[in-house]
């Protein structure tokens, strides 16, 4: 992308202020797991219930933030969202976490539109903490290995805008997500 994604500029700040705004607007504590704190936006830093921490354990990728969220929040489900899903809301937020509270017999519940799995769009419960743990005292980093451990949870199509789960790795699809920005403030539709 030639710069950190969760910085690119969106709506009124970056995908990251947008997304710590949708978390927090309701009252949702926000867990930022980031090893760069420093290229934080001030106000993300100074923000009410947001708290900023680096990798407790050997940075890994997304298995080594899943273990340190575990481990410092005490919550039963997390709500797991990357930093660069520049249309993901309080609505789809509540959609994703409603159905998870709606199921039974799950570990996580992941995001799946047009038959595509979307773990860092999910909710996982704290049962699954230990297949994480062991993932990373393993070294197996790849988030799907560890998904096919536990008893997953598929949201239904239909139930998240397809939008929603979108995110932006290169320039051309920051472009696709400007251009539907603008046709969704426009009503293009």
């Amino acid at each position: 992308m030639g710069s950190p994604k969760e910085l690119l500029a969106w709506r009124e700040g970056t995908f990251l202020t947008e997304l710590v705004r949708e978390v927090t607007q309701d009252g949702m504590e926000c867990l930022l797991v980031t090893n760069h704190p420093e290229r934080l936006p001030a106000e993300i830093k100074r923000a009410a219930g947001v708290k900023i921490t680096p990798d407790l354990v050997p940075s890994a990728g997304p298995i080594s933030g899943i273990v340190t969220a575990f481990r410092i929040c005490q919550d039963e489900m997390l709500l797991v969202l990357s930093c660069d899903l520049p249309f993901m809301d309080r609505e789809q937020m509540n959609k994703l976490i409603a159905y998870a509270k709606g199921q039974s017999e799950w570990d996580v519940v992941v995001a799946q539109v047009n038959g595509r799995l979307h773990p860092l769009c999910a909710v996982y419960h704290r049962r699954s903490q230990a297949y994480w743990e062991q993932a990373l005292q393993q070294n197996e980093l790849r988030l799907m290995a560890t998904l096919d451990k536990l008893r997953l949870r598929k949201t239904p199509e239909g139930l998240l805008d397809e939008w929603a789960v979108f995110n932006a790795n290169t320039p051309e699809e920051y472009e696709l997500a400007k251009n539907e920005e603008k046709k969704r403030k426009t009503g293009e539709r």
